[in-house]
């Protein structure tokens, strides 16, 4: 008995720690989500666009600084200095810098959308990178099992021909159509070195064991309507225009408020000349001295210059709108076209399976009736290479299935890392 549960600790073992170390879909995701530099570049990118709202905020906010300086009154024949501290405080600026702020808010939004849409994008390309590799493999291990059929076939063929049942030509048939699975097997090759390799590219290590993938049914909508709907109100770039837009119309009144007065107000406390940008709060004399005043700047012509931007940026609100309704009419025909997709992607699978089962069954048939005469070596040659040929295709319908699902999701916005679950910790600096 003990022989017994060593020998089948042996047998599973290996299986299992097979099981355990093959890498699924989702943890490839994860890594992709981690490690990929052009998505870890947008991140940095939200971040900086982030301070942009601290820069049009501080317009608004009091500036203090301290002056010293040095100078010859040739008057008075003597060196003066001058030294004071100073506060200058904008009290209206027609609004600009409370629009400013919500140009760069919505700017700041718009940031964070792309970035989610290059999210999903780089999401999507590792998820056709690791099904590429489980294809290409799949299609590797097909060759091979078709080549190692046309060997064994052709040691059966030398062998008749040797007690002469067969003719040399059978023998040339078979040698050919090897010759030509050993072709087709060093192409696969090719192709999964191919595959590994733009793997790496996007998911940023190397690809072990993979256990394929599964169509993400649960997450996929009930029928075409409803993921045109999900992608009108969710996807990433169809947000970042909207709120493009948004930020334009503030932009407007941005420059409407050029045409505005501008209220300025100064205090100071310093000894001997030099003052504030305020002219009222110059100091005159030796002693120390306290100042205020108040500016106010009323614009009577300007050249035209504040008219044109405001009417500049009211062209560029209208091209910002429409530049939305195009991203809108771009989404909802990726979404349908992704739809289609997935669809003939299931049919061509759901054919393909029936395909190999009928070619095999065709392929043994023709290699019994051969056996007893009835069929030619080149029947069964034919054969053989219809059932390559449905398992070749029956692989490329179900990989397409995969990816036509993920592309859905991508096509509608839902292909985030959250959406997905993925549990991973970003490389870059804010990463959460």
């Amino acid at each position: 008995m003990k022989r017994i549960l060593v020998a089948l600790v042996a047998m599973i073992a290996p299986i299992a720690l097979g099981q355990a170390h093959a890498e699924p879909l989702s943890s490839a995701l994860a890594k992709a989500y981690r490690y990929n530099p052009t998505l870890n570049a947008s991140r940095a990118a939200v971040r900086a666009s982030a301070y942009d709202i601290d820069i049009a905020r501080s317009a608004m906010l009091p500036k203090i600084a301290w002056r010293n300086g040095i100078g010859y009154d040739s008057s008075a024949a003597t060196n003066r200095g001058t030294f004071g501290i100073f506060l200058d405080q904008t009290l209206f600026d027609g609004l600009r810098t409370t629009n400013n702020v919500e140009v760069n808010k919505a700017r700041q939004r718009a940031s964070e959308e792309n970035t989610r849409n290059t999210e999903q994008n780089i999401l999507f390309a590792a998820t056709e990178a690791y099904m590429d590799v489980v294809l290409t493999r799949r299609i590797a291990t097909l060759r091979k099992q078709d080549l190692d059929f046309l060997k064994a076939l052709t040691r059966s063929e030398i062998a008749r021909h040797a007690a002469g049942e067969r003719t040399r030509t059978n023998i040339a048939q078979a040698e050919a159509r090897r010759a030509a699975a050993q072709a087709e097997l060093s192409l696969a090759h090719a192709e999964v070195k191919r595959a590994q390799a733009t793997y790496r590219q996007i998911i940023g290590d190397e690809p072990g064991k993979l256990t394929g993938g599964k169509v993400p049914s649960k997450m996929l909508p009930a029928h075409l309507d409803r993921a045109l709907a999900i992608a009108a109100s969710q996807h990433p770039a169809l947000l970042a225009k909207r709120h493009l837009a948004e930020g334009a119309m503030f932009n407007v009144a941005v420059n409407e408020g050029k045409l505005l007065p501008t209220v300025t107000g100064a205090i100071g406390v310093g000894r001997g000349e030099g003052g504030s940008a305020i002219e009222v709060t110059r100091f005159d004399g030796s002693a120390t001295a306290r100042k205020a005043g108040i500016e106010v700047k009323v614009p009577v012509y300007q050249g035209g210059k504040a008219a044109a931007e405001v009417r500049k940026s009211k062209e560029n609100l209208g091209n910002a709108h429409f530049t939305a309704d195009l991203q809108h009419a771009e989404v909802q025909a990726k979404a349908a076209s992704a739809w289609a997709q997935y669809q003939a992607a299931l049919a061509t699978a759901s054919a393909s399976r029936a395909a190999v089962k009928a070619a095999t069954i065709a392929k043994d048939g023709m290699m019994e009736e051969q056996a007893i005469g009835q069929r030619t070596l080149l029947d069964v040659l034919e054969a053989q290479a219809d059932v390559v040929k449905a398992q070749v295709r029956l692989a490329n319908a179900e990989r397409d299935t995969v990816v036509g699902g993920y592309r859905i999701l991508s096509a509608i916005g839902k292909l985030g890392a959250k959406d997905l679950g993925l549990m991973a910790r970003r490389t870059d600096a804010e990463g959460r």
